[in-house]
């Protein structure tokens, strides 16, 4: 009698606790000249240009910096720099702007065309 009460409370106990929060939505990123694509979400990291291979890596785990956050892959770092727009009289909002830097090839680092 006394094992299925405890039984019954333990998992009246594990009923209660929280749930997990749900996985972050992805980040996407666009860049012009040259164009190119990010996309990070809780699986993948892809990087994709109309002139070459996609790069796709394991998501790293993601560094929190002072800027804003980093990716360190194998093939690809991904730094997003989080920065305040204005125009001299009011805030605008907040800006970000993608760094990249490949293992292969030339490393560039382009304003993003992503907003909060």
């Amino acid at each position: 009698m006394k094992l299925s009460t405890v039984l019954a409370l333990v998992a009246l106990a594990g009923a209660c606790a929280p749930l997990p929060p749900p996985p972050p939505p992805p980040y996407h990123a666009i860049g012009t000249e040259p164009f190119w694509n990010l996309l990070i979400d809780e699986h993948n990291l892809t990087f994709t240009r109309p002139d070459a291979q996609p790069i796709l890596q394991p998501t790293p785990q993601v560094i929190h910096g002072i800027a804003g956050e980093i990716y360190q892959s194998p093939r690809i770092n991904v730094n997003i720099v989080q920065h305040r727009e204005g125009d001299g009289l009011r805030f605008l909002g907040t800006a970000r702007t993608v760094q990249l830097l490949r293992s292969l090839g030339m490393p560039f680092r382009k304003p993003a065309s992503e907003r909060s």
